[in-house]
């Protein structure tokens, strides 16, 4: 067991799971117990239950050859790492047959098999802008303020007052019919015991309005070349949706 990596997916899965968007809701007291006292047991078979999360990590499993709850996978799907260097576009046809596995409806593998990318880039931003938030589950509109609420956001402390946490977030816009990276300033809430030596002028990184880690400075070098790498790419293949606002 990757005790390393089951944390660091427990902080990226618990404010969708809190919010009841995504697993079973056995899942949040693993997920901090995991992350506070590295007691995991559990965290696996919890991931197993997302719908969208498990496909992803399993088809960056077979490509890179790691296992499915390896650090190096479970890094690639949520800030982006050189494994994903690895990944071709024919890999599409992997997640949209582990898509199939977990349960996804079938009339959105359909659908998705009808415009694969031109460049595949399985990562949770990818999952976010090409398949669309929300649309595996039903359990969100998809649009702009759930694309940002659920988008891996990262930005630098500018104030702590009362558990809550001001940040200036780098966030998505859209102009002229593409997505931009814009900074908002938004107020967030701390997992207990998730970052306890959080300070003004930490960067950290931001899910479902919950504050998830602290970024070090690799951390946020990964983070900022796949989010522009996925931004990028994404529009050249596609228009966004009219329902996008």
């Amino acid at each position: 067991m990757d005790t390393k990596a089951l944390q660091f997916a427990s902080r990226f899965s618990l404010p969708p799971n809190s919010l009841g968007y995504c697993g079973k809701d056995s899942a949040p007291e693993k997920f901090k117990s995991c992350v506070i006292d590295r007691k995991c047991v559990g965290v696996s078979k919890e991931l197993k239950e997302f719908i969208v999360l498990h496909p992803y990590l399993k088809t960056l499993s077979e490509i890179i050859g790691q296992d499915t709850f390896s650090y190096k996978v479970v890094e690639a799907y949520w800030l982006g790492n050189n494994e994903l260097k690895k990944v071709k576009a024919k890999d599409y046809e992997i997640l949209l047959k582990n898509f199939k596995k977990q349960g996804v409806p079938s009339w959105l593998i359909e659908e998705l098999s009808q415009k694969p990318p031109k460049v595949f880039i399985p990562t949770h931003l990818f999952q976010i802008l090409h398949v669309g938030v929300g649309r595996a589950s039903g359990s969100v509109p998809y649009n702009l303020k759930s694309i940002n609420n659920c988008m891996i956001r990262w930005g630098k402390v500018k104030k702590i007052v009362d558990g809550k946490v001001i940040v200036r977030l780098n966030s998505l816009k859209k102009v002229k019919g593409k997505y931009k990276l814009v900074v908002k300033e938004e107020k967030l809430l701390v997992v207990p015991g998730f970052t306890p030596k959080l300070k003004v002028d930490d960067v950290v990184c931001a899910h479902w309005g919950q504050i998830t880690k602290i970024l070090d400075k690799r951390e946020i070098k990964k983070l900022v070349y796949w989010t522009r790498e996925v931004l990028k790419n994404f529009s050249k293949q596609e228009k966004l949706s009219s329902y996008s606002t």
